[in-house]
């Protein structure tokens, strides 16, 4: 069984302007950067044998940042399975004007956004994607750099809560670390770090 450490990309210009952004990318803040640095704190201790990235700009500049504190020298991979949820055409609208015009887009696990994916489709993908890690990397140990609603989607597989209700009741910190592990393709344990 393989051991994975989560955290959330460092804070970017959409979300300090309250944007969707999904699968548009947006530039880390100073801000950002710094807890970017915070989470790398957070895993000091840890031996990463390997790091794994959304293949998004945003996470993939976290993850690098977070392997050079670490003095980690290996590759890091980027993969689309650990992407954010698909907002679709209206991926970069303020997030009040989204939530007002879509009522459902937080709140109901099915709903599908123009051209989007609902949270359910993007919780099967991301499960499949770290049940895969699980089976190819029996045994090590993984970093994951991905985005609020992955974190979530994992979270809600390990406690049963349906993630749309999970969705609107909580947000990571841009700083947020966990641990967690697999049993048979489900989620058995998941452990914030301080």
């Amino acid at each position: 069984m393989a051991t994975f450490y989560i955290c959330r990309h460092g804070e970017t210009e959409n979300n300090k302007r309250r944007r969707l952004s999904g699968w548009i990318d947006s530039p880390l803040t100073k801000e950002g950067l710094a807890e970017t640095e915070s989470a790398a704190a957070k895993l000091k201790n840890v031996d990463i044998d390997m790091i794994y990235s959304s293949d998004l700009g945003r996470a993939f500049i976290t993850a690098y940042i977070i392997a050079r504190k670490l003095d980690f020298n290996g590759e890091i991979t980027r993969l689309f399975g650990l992407r954010e949820n698909s907002y679709g055409d209206i991926a970069y609208m303020p997030s009040i004007e989204a939530e007002a015009m879509y009522p459902k887009l937080h709140r109901d696990t099915n709903y599908i956004p123009p051209n989007g994916e609902s949270l359910a489709q993007m919780q099967e993908r991301v499960l499949e994607t770290v049940t895969e890690l699980d089976r190819v990397h029996a045994d090590k140990t993984m970093l994951l750099v991905a985005h609020d609603g992955v974190i979530k989607a994992i979270r809600t597989s390990f406690s049963g809560q349906d993630l749309g209700e999970h969705n609107i009741s909580a947000g990571y910190a841009h700083d947020f670390v966990a641990s967690f592990t697999l049993d048979d393709g489900k989620v058995a344990s998941f452990t914030e770090l301080e």
